[in-house]
């Protein structure tokens, strides 16, 4: 999981406000109960001592999630009498959870994702494509290109002039798919996709992963079902988009796993929290590896202004220069040393690894 977009966050110096909200709008009742929820949420925000400025700020955001269809979350970080970032994400909460701190805490919504995987979904015909974006944040982005439809159907027969009408269908159809591959591709690069699925008319999904970019094109796979045409929704090809990425994400994991494996033998891996959060210190860390469960999220570190400023004791920090260490949840703490240095978090199902203390790290370098 690639957490860079959650670096925003740490350019504040005040304290956070987090909320992770449902917001799904799947009953009668919907816009009731989000109002609900968010002046609970508030009520507690402001006991923890969050700001009128910043709470009003979160007003004009929170629930504004209309026209986006099943069960959904948002999340919403605020401070300083400002939004700092906010986004729909595609697993609701069952209520909401709030709180207050000196570093936000994007961790409840990052376990309730767990193993997403970002991808934009493309289904295409000669025409067009309809264009599904889930962000590394878990937002959903939707886009719909749509091309010249006259004349992309190559005509029959054997008449002479057919061969110049069959070049002039190939042509459109071709600069239909070059209006697709811009928008797609647009898509890829700012979700941080990590699969790109293509679905729709088998002869223009080919030609359209041919098209890609390289990064995009090494993404790509083709799905079976799908469709443009009228009545397709009921296909299986969210079935079968589902069990392609559960396949992604379960290769994910094994490949973060044997990482951490590997480098027990050469000094390329950390285990447990400790040592964790010295390679975290040092910048080592490639891919922060917690269970699922996250054991430990609980316990206080102490940190500094910057992200690899992270230990479990406040003298540590002193010697490194740090005047007021601050005491913090350990969450919130690992989280934006992961963001800010760059790593990878993988949450582990527990009964795949077994860590000491639950976590460790594969480590880009040794000491």
């Amino acid at each position: 999981m690639d957490l860079t977009f959650l670096q925003p966050l740490y350019e504040t110096t005040t304290p956070v406000a987090s909320l992770y909200i449902n917001t799904s709008r799947d009953a009668e009742d919907a816009d009731h109960a989000i109002r609900v929820r968010w002046d609970q949420a508030r009520n507690e925000l402001q006991e923890q001592g969050v700001d009128e400025p910043t709470l009003e700020a979160m007003d004009e955001v929170v629930g504004a999630t209309e026209g986006v269809p099943g069960p959904h979350g948002q999340v919403v970080y605020a401070a300083g009498g400002k939004v700092v970032l906010h986004s729909t994400v595609s697993e609701p909460p069952q209520d909401h959870v709030a709180t207050a701190g000196t570093l936000p805490d994007p961790l409840p919504a990052l376990a309730a994702e767990g193993r997403h995987v970002p991808h934009v979904l493309a289904v295409v015909d000669s025409i067009g494509a309809d264009l599904t974006a889930e962000y590394a944040d878990g937002r959903t982005v939707t886009r719909r290109v749509e091309g010249d439809d006259h004349p992309v159907h190559k005509p029959r027969g054997g008449a002479y002039h057919h061969n110049q009408m069959q070049r002039a269908a190939d042509e459109q159809v071709g600069h239909n798919l070059d209006q697709v591959v811009e928008t797609l591709s647009t898509l890829v690069d700012r979700s941080n996709a990590e699969v790109v699925a293509v679905a729709g008319e088998v002869a223009v999904r080919g030609d359209l992963v041919e098209k890609l970019p390289e990064r995009a094109r090494d993404l790509a796979v083709e799905l079976e079902a799908g469709s443009r045409a009228a009545g397709s929704e009921e296909s299986p090809l969210e079935e079968e988009l589902d069990q392609y990425l559960e396949r992604q994400a379960d290769e994910d994991v094994r490949s973060a796993v044997e990482s951490f494996e590997s480098g027990t033998s050469d000094g390329t891996a950390a285990e447990g929290l400790d040592s964790v959060v010295h390679a975290l210190q040092r910048g080592q860390v490639g891919t922060l590896l917690w269970s699922d469960e996250l054991p430990g999220a609980d316990r206080k570190l102490w940190i500094g202004p910057s992200g690899e400023q992270i230990s479990l004791n406040a003298q540590e920090l002193r010697d490194m220069g740090v005047s007021d260490p601050i005491e913090v949840g350990a969450g919130p703490a690992l989280v934006r040393a992961v963001a800010t240095t760059g790593a990878e978090l993988v949450l582990v199902p527990g009964k795949k690894f077994d860590p000491d203390e639950g976590i460790a790290a594969a480590l880009r370098f040794a000491s």
